[in-house]
């Protein structure tokens, strides 16, 4: 598996327990330079303050692809997906309310989006790797 594919992994990861930051202090991606910097500077003194940074990160970059190319005929439903994700759905709850199976939204808009979060991700940590 690749590094993007392993970023993606990881991001999946995040988006499903982005409401609980000890999750997120777990993760890898809270061992980036940059998500310890945020942490340091911005939760200093905060329990789990890896978390309450990766989780701002994370929303960044949602709030960047859902902005940037969310209005894009091919990328508006993974943009969807990643918002609704980013809010706490799960899979099926988004799945009901974009009016699409379960399995369609994970096959297809799961990845396509993960895809999307992920270049976002990369682009933002680019030299903290």
């Amino acid at each position: 598996m690749g590094a993007f594919e392993t970023c993606a992994r990881r991001l999946g990861y995040t988006l499903r327990y982005l409401c609980d930051r000890s999750k997120l202090n777990s993760s890898p991606l809270a061992r980036l330079a940059c998500v310890e910097r945020l942490a340091k500077n911005r939760y200093d003194g905060h329990v789990l303050p890896r978390g309450l940074a990766l989780r701002e990160l994370i929303l960044s970059c949602v709030n960047q692809v859902t902005n940037d190319a969310g209005k894009d005929p091919g990328l508006s439903r993974a943009c969807q997906y990643l918002h609704l994700r980013a809010t706490g759905l799960s899979c099926r709850q988004i799945s009901d309310q974009m009016h699409l199976s379960r399995e369609h939204v994970s096959r297809f808009y799961r990845r396509k989006a993960l895809a999307l979060l992920t270049e976002r991700f990369l682009s933002m940590i680019d030299g903290d790797i």
